[in-house]
C-alpha cells in the first residue's frame, strides 16, 4: 500500500509516518507542501492513499484534493484538520474520513483498518456474460449499467457493453456497497458520482443520469453513508 502524507506542519507527517512505518505493507512518504506532491503527480507518481491537511497554503488541502482527482479517481483520501467545518467541500472529492488534530494512534488504527478493507473490495472481480465471451470487470471500471428492453447496457468509461440478462436480475449480482438503484433504468456505481441534486445526478465521466423522486431520499443517504465509510466501498 502506497501512502503519501502531505502537512505543513512537519510534527504532524512525522506522527502519521511513525505509525505507518510499523505497519508491514505499508510504503509511506512525506510532504512539507502541495506542491511537492503535485509535482510526483504530474511526474506519473501514484499513491493508494493520501493524509492531506486542509490548512495549507498557497494550495489548501481541498485544493490539492481537487488537482489530485483530475489525474487520480480512486485514490482514498484522508483530510487531516482541527475543524469539520469542511465536511460538506468533502463531498466532492469524495473524502473517505477526516481525522482530527492532535492525531490520535487509535483513530489512526481504526482508519487503516477501515482502508484496507476498502481496498481489499475495490479490488473485487465481477464476471459477466456477454454473447461472445466471459467478461472479468473490477468494479471501479463500470460507471452504471442502463435497462435496454430485456438487455442491460453495461458502460465503462471507453465502452458500452450488452449484457443478455435484465438490469434487475444483475443488480441482485451487483455488491450493495458500489451499486444504487437511482432510476427504473439506471444502477450506477457510487464511486463516479461527481455531483447530484433531487433529480439528477452527474458522473465523473461528465455523463449525467436521472434521479427517480421516489429515490431521491434514499439515495442521498446512501451516498452519504458510502462516502462516510459506514459501507465500505
Amino acid at each position: 500500500m502506497k501512502i503519501a502524507i502531505c502537512d505543513d506542519e512537519e510534527v504532524f507527517t512525522r506522527k502519521i509516518y511513525q505509525f505507518l512505518w510499523q505497519e508491514h505493507d505499508c510504503i509511506a512518504e512525506c510532504f512539507l507542501s502541495p506542491e511537492e506532491l503535485l509535482k510526483k503527480y504530474a511526474a506519473g507518481e501514484r499513491y493508494d492513499v493520501l493524509f492531506l491537511d486542509i490548512s495549507m497554503s498557497p494550495i489548501s488541502g481541498m485544493e490539492l484534493a481537487r488537482k489530485i482527482r483530475e489525474w487520480d479517481k480512486y485514490a482514498i483520501l484522508i483530510f487531516i484538520t482541527a475543524y469539520l467545518e469542511y465536511a460538506p467541500e468533502g463531498y466532492e472529492v469524495n473524502a473517505f474520513r477526516y481525522l482530527l488534530k492532535p492525531v490520535a494512534e487509535n483513530d489512526l488504527r481504526l482508519i487503516m483498518t477501515d482502508i484496507r478493507k476498502k481496498l481489499e473490495d475495490s479490488a473485487q472481480t465481477l464476471l459477466f456474460k456477454t454473447p461472445e465471451c466471459n467478461l472479468l470487470l473490477h468494479v471501479p471500471e463500470i460507471l452504471y449499467l442502463e435497462a435496454a428492453n430485456k438487455e442491460t447496457l453495461l458502460h465503462c468509461r471507453d465502452d458500452v457493453i450488452t449484457l443478455r440478462k435484465s438490469l434487475n436480475e444483475l443488480e441482485r449480482q451487483l455488491p450493495e456497497a458500489f451499486f444504487f438503484r437511482v432510476h427504473r433504468k439506471f444502477l450506477v456505481n457510487l464511486s463516479h458520482i461527481r455531483e447530484y441534486d433531487a433529480l439528477r445526478l452527474t458522473l465523473d465521466s461528465r455523463q449525467t443520469l436521472p434521479v427517480s423522486r421516489r429515490k431521491s431520499r434514499e439515495f442521498g443517504l446512501a451516498l452519504k453513508t458510502y462516502i462516510e465509510g459506514d459501507i465500505h466501498a
